[in-house]
């Protein structure tokens, strides 16, 4: 009898360690499965941010083109456009630079948002087709999540272009 007892105590022992570490890499696997879902909710909502400021970008550009069309420059009739050009979004004041080649124009600018999101906007117009008028404006907006200067590993951008 006194054989048989010591047996089963060692079985119950090595029963209880196997039990134990299989608890163990269950409990290790879900930790990482939940990091990982933390990582990608983190991604997702400064995803978000980025698109919002794009989106908020290119809307200020094409507001402005349409409401004032001399405020971005062309290659034909912006001589008299000071530069840089001062336009208004989001109760700001932001400078418009632009520069000029013989048949199309290019307009940048830098529009802040809520925290450190931003978004830096192209706006291009060729009159390759017609000499005196223009034939295409193209607005690309790149809205970022963290525009300092600081690294960041979770920066991200999103792009939006309208073309018109």
């Amino acid at each position: 009898m006194i054989g048989n007892t010591k047996l089963k105590n060692g079985f119950t022992l090595l029963f209880a360690s196997l039990v134990g570490s299989l608890l163990l890499a269950i409990g290790i696997a879900t930790f990482n499965i939940v990091l990982r879902e933390l990582d990608l909710s983190s991604v997702a909502r400064e995803s978000r941010f980025a698109f919002y400021a794009a989106d908020s970008g290119w809307e200020c550009a094409f507001y402005h083109d349409r409401k004032r069309p001399s405020v971005f420059a062309t290659s034909t009739n912006s001589l008299s456009i000071p530069n840089p050009t001062i336009i208004q979004c989001r109760n700001g004041n932001i400078g418009v630079a632009s520069t000029r080649t013989a048949f199309s124009a290019v307009s940048t600018f830098r529009m802040p948002l809520d925290g450190t999101a931003c978004a830096d906007v192209t706006i291009t117009k060729d009159d390759n087709d017609n000499k005196d008028k223009i034939s295409s404006t193209k607005i690309e907006s790149r809205g970022k999540n963290d525009c300092t200067d600081n690294p960041n590993p979770n920066r991200v951008e999103r792009a939006i272009r309208v073309k018109y």
